[in-house]
């Protein structure tokens, strides 16, 4: 298969799932359907024609605005469909094609649970468990080297180890300082790239949270009294990925 059919299928399933992943994020913490319902302007309320919801090009024609009212729309979709995109052509470029190909797939799966957390503080276990299931599934074209026994011992590893950390902070703080489905997700982390890679993962994750919490104080002079680890972790893991493990 050519490289350049490769990134741009890549390119084109990325911001096409990119969409999707918007309207998931937008619509599901409200309790909207996310399978079901129009999308509408946020300002005028009007139903916008499939025609204008083509990924990144819909906006770029429209130059940022409705077509009924004029208003502007909002950014988050379109760098949600482009952050997806490049999800989808880094992964072609940096790694071989069948390993490339399930890196996407597993950054993709990545997207939601990040953002759904940084912007929620939550990761929802239907997507947690996805992540999991397809782990079992392209974990093995992601991470050839890598046996089941392994996967499995990740699985272990990764939940029962963040897991212990908010069980013994929840029993001498007395609440919690960290979110149920962090160690869930670490533990389905644990299935795609096995314990090994682990370790790196949590380290990198740490990095920036330390990196967001300095930029947060010394820039805005602002301190959240919860950071989204497991957006941490998505990100963390996708990188290790893309460094080979």
């Amino acid at each position: 298969m050519p490289l350049w059919f490769l990134l741009a299928s890549q390119l084109t399933v990325g911001a096409i799932w990119g969409s999707f992943v918007a309207a998931m994020c937008s619509r599901w913490p409200t309790g909207k359907s996310v399978a079901t319902g129009r999308s509408h302007c946020d300002n005028c309320g009007y139903q916008i024609a499939a025609y204008d919801l083509v990924p990144i090009a819909s906006y770029i024609v429209l130059k940022g605005k409705c077509r009924h009212c004029g208003g502007r729309i909002g950014l988050l979709a379109l760098a949600t469909e482009l952050t997806a995109a490049v999800i989808g052509a880094v992964a072609v470029l940096l790694l071989p094609p069948e390993q490339g190909i399930a890196a996407a797939v597993f950054g993709w799966l990545l997207l939601p649970l990040i953002m759904l957390d940084y912007q929620h503080l939550w990761l929802p276990n239907r997507l947690v468990l996805l992540l999991a299931v397809m782990g079992v599934l392209a974990g093995p074209m992601l991470t050839p080297d890598i046996a089941w026994t392994d996967r499995a011992t990740g699985v272990l590893a990764g939940f029962l180890s963040l897991e212990m950390v908010r069980q013994a902070f929840k029993f001498f703080r007395k609440h919690d300082g960290m979110g149920a489905g962090d160690p869930k997700l670490f533990g389905a982390l644990g299935i795609w790239l096995g314990w090994q890679a682990l370790p790196m993962t949590l380290l990198i994750a740490s990095a920036i949270g330390l990196t967001v919490v300095a930029s947060l104080h010394v820039i805005a002079n602002h301190q959240r009294d919860a950071l989204p680890f497991g957006s941490f972790l998505g990100v963390a893991a996708f990188a290790v990925v893309l460094m080979g493990g």
